[in-house]
C-alpha cells in the first residue's frame, strides 16, 4: 500500500503539469501555447506550493479507505540545477514532515520519523534529479498538448488566461501514458502500473500570466484506477498549486552540516518498502 500511495502521487504530479488549450477573444490558442513555451524555456527559477488531498480506495473488501493530505513547497533552480523541498503530510491521522535538498552534488533528505539526514546513492539521486527536471520542464509538457488543443477551453481574464480541460476516454488515456513514460526516468515507473492505469475522469485549470506568459496557479481533480503487484485501487485526488518568486532564486546550496551529518540511505531497505 505504501508503494501504491507514493506512485499514485507521482502520477498525479506528472499529469498535473500537462494541459493547455482552444479559442479566446484576443489570441489564438496555439499562439498562447507557443508564447508560454517560449517563456518557459527562459525560466531560471521559481517557487511552487502544492496542496493535495487523496483518497485511496482498495478493491479488497477487507481493506479500508486511506486518506492522505499533503502540502509541498519547492524552490527550483535550473542552472546550476538545484531543489529545496519541504513536505507536510498527514496519512491516516499521522503527521509526517520531510525536508529535501538536491543539486548535481547529490540528494539529502530528512523526515520527522527518522530525524536523521540521509544521503541517496548516486543511482537513486540521478534518477530523482532526472524526474524532477522532467516534471518541472513546462516546455515539453506544452509541446505535447498542441495536438489536443481542440479539447481545451481558454477564457481571457483581466490579468491572465484561464485554461480548463475536462476529459475521459481512450484518446486522453494515450496522452496520460505518453506523459508518464516521457517524464519518469526508465525503471522508475513499473511497467505493470502503467499498463494497469486507467483514468476515469480528470478536470484541470491552469492560469497563465497575460504579460509574461509565466505559470500562476493550477488545479487538478482526478479519478483513476491502477494495479500493482496484484493490488487494485481507486484513487480520488484534488490538487491545487501556485507559482511565485519566478527568476528570483539564485542558487540552491546544500548546507555543510547537512552533508557532514548525513548517513547513506540503505537501498535494500528502500526497495522492500
Amino acid at each position: 500500500m505504501k508503494k501504491l500511495l507514493g506512485l499514485g502521487s507521482a502520477v498525479l504530479l506528472t499529469i498535473g503539469l500537462t494541459a493547455c488549450g482552444t479559442t479566446t477573444s484576443g489570441k489564438d490558442v496555439e499562439e498562447i501555447i507557443n508564447s508560454s513555451i517560449s517563456a518557459s524555456e527562459k525560466l531560471k527559477s521559481f517557487h511552487v506550493k502544492m496542496e493535495m488531498e487523496q483518497d485511496i480506495i482498495p478493491e479488497a473488501e477487507d481493506a479500508g479507505k486511506v486518506t492522505q493530505s499533503s502540502i509541498i513547497e519547492m524552490d527550483y533552480v535550473t542552472d546550476p540545477l538545484g531543489m529545496y523541498q519541504t513536505t507536510e503530510m498527514t496519512m491516516m491521522g499521522m503527521p509526517i514532515e520531510a525536508e529535501t535538498y538536491f543539486t548535481e552534488e547529490g540528494l539529502y533528505t530528512k523526515d520527522s520519523m527518522s530525524k536523521q539526514w540521509q544521503s541517496a546513492p548516486k543511482e537513486l539521486s540521478d534518477s530523482f534529479v532526472e524526474m524532477s527536471k522532467n516534471q518541472a520542464d513546462v516546455t515539453e509538457q506544452l509541446k505535447q498538448l498542441k495536438e489536443y488543443t481542440k479539447d481545451v477551453k481558454v477564457e481571457e481574464k483581466e490579468d491572465h488566461y484561464l485554461i480548463s480541460f475536462s476529459a475521459s476516454g481512450e484518446e486522453y488515456q494515450r496522452l496520460v501514458e505518453e506523459t508518464v513514460e516521457s517524464t519518469m526516468p526508465e525503471g522508475i515507473m513499473p511497467k505493470e502500473l502503467l499498463e494497469g492505469l486507467k483514468v476515469n475522469k480528470l478536470s484541470y485549470t491552469y492560469e497563465i500570466d497575460k504579460k509574461t506568459y509565466h505559470p500562476m496557479n493550477f488545479t487538478v481533480d482526478m479519478d483513476f484506477n491502477m494495479e500493482i503487484e496484484g493490488e487494485k485501487i481507486q484513487s480520488l485526488q484534488k490538487m491545487k498549486g501556485s507559482y511565485s518568486k519566478i527568476n528570483e532564486i539564485d542558487e540552491i546550496k546544500i548546507p555543510a552540516d547537512v552533508k557532514e551529518s548525513a548517513v547513506e540511505i540503505d537501498e535494500s531497505a528502500l526497495q522492500s518498502e
